[in-house]
């Protein structure tokens, strides 16, 4: 059986820490004859705005304990705890580490991790890669620079000044456009980009297309596989169907015209244009949400994952990051959920079944 859990946000006062150290005890060890792979989805730690050390430190117990469980631990990175990457790159901080009893031989560390079940594939992400999969790069620099912001510290107080400084972590592409933002749209990402874990305000559609204003000038798409490109355009075009449902989104007829013979750069073009038009729509139609919307809505998503991390068209893909717990067996897509304030889900895959479950 596998398991996977995310977005437990440990160093955050609204993080369930008291609920998920009694999953740990009470269910997980009950279980550790059954479990092959708990997979830890993401912002597990939530490092940002905060010394990593200390929230490291203060949460070394509950790390100990799920590495002690006895079956292997998946360590995913998420954009808050995004830092984690760096241990497995071979670049550890011993400071951080000490005291840690996990090794490589039960616990591994990564972007990404493929298992399988009852013969079936699924792919594990933490999730934002499909929220910013359009301009992945700065993102995940500016997740990792957060990592390393201190509001004790003057000099380091910034996150741009540690984006600065932490150049060599960047492309050439990434560390120019950074350098060319203005102030006042520093200003505007980072109370965007870093805004409060709970208690903030919006609509998803809203945020997505603020997003995208706020990012547009940091675009940059991340390539895929060559021999991804048949099944990426295969994807997009698919999408065109969708235009009998909703027509007033005229782009989605748009991408019937795309075939196996388009070049990335198209098919990612072609795919962005939709992407914008349908929360645009979203966001001007906001009482007409209904499920056939949400379909769309995660299609969007699995093809935003095919862009950033590679999912397959015949992997079942399992993701953190939108603190909403749930399966959907159509679009093969699951969501973990999170341990944030009373919320308390995580998902079991048993014999290729797929569940998400309520703790207690």
């Amino acid at each position: 059986m596998i398991i996977a859990v995310s977005d437990l946000h440990l160093g955050d006062p609204a993080s369930n820490r008291n609920g998920f150290v009694s999953f740990l005890e009470e269910f997980l060890r009950s279980k550790r004859n059954e479990i092959t792979d708990l997979v830890l989805l993401g912002d597990i730690l939530d490092l940002w705005r905060r010394n990593s050390a200390i929230v490291i430190f203060e949460n070394l117990d509950i790390v100990n304990k799920i590495c002690s469980l006895g079956c292997h631990v998946h360590y995913i990175v998420g954009n808050h705890d995004f830092r984690m990457r760096e241990y497995s790159q071979g670049m550890d901080d011993t400071d951080l580490l000490e005291g840690l009893t996990c090794t490589s031989e039960n616990m591994t560390v990564a972007e990404v991790r493929v298992l399988e079940s009852g013969g079936k594939k699924y792919r594990f992400i933490h999730g934002h890669q499909m929220d910013y999969w359009y301009a992945l790069p700065f993102y995940e620099a500016f997740s990792r620079a957060m990592c390393d912001v201190t509001a004790e510290i003057e000099e380091i107080s910034s996150v741009w000044k540690v984006l600065q400084r932490q150049a060599r972590y960047h492309s050439s592409l990434i560390s120019e456009k950074i350098r060319e933002i203005s102030d006042n749209r520093r200003d505007m990402i980072d109370r965007k980009l870093a805004g409060p874990l709970v208690g903030h305000i919006g609509t998803v559609e809203e945020s997505r297309i603020e997003e995208y204003k706020l990012l547009g000038e940091l675009i940059d798409i991340k390539g895929v596989p060559s021999t991804s490109l048949k099944s990426l355009a295969e994807e997009i075009h698919a999408l065109s169907f969708e235009f009998e449902k909703f027509p007033m989104i005229s782009g989605l007829q748009d991408l019937g015209k795309i075939t196996h013979e388009n070049q990335f750069e198209e098919l990612a073009s072609g795919f962005l244009n939709v992407w914008v038009d349908v929360f645009q729509w979203m966001n001007s139609n906001k009482e007409t949400k209904n499920q056939d919307l949400i379909t769309l809505v995660r299609k969007l998503q699995r093809v935003a994952a095919m862009f950033s991390s590679d999912l397959q068209q015949d992997e079942f893909l399992i993701h953190g990051h939108g603190h909403d717990g749930h399966v959907d067996y159509v679009n093969r897509m699951a969501d973990s959920g999170c341990w944030i304030q009373d919320k308390a889900t995580f998902i079991t895959i048993d014999d290729g079944k797929v569940t998400c479950n309520l703790w207690p």
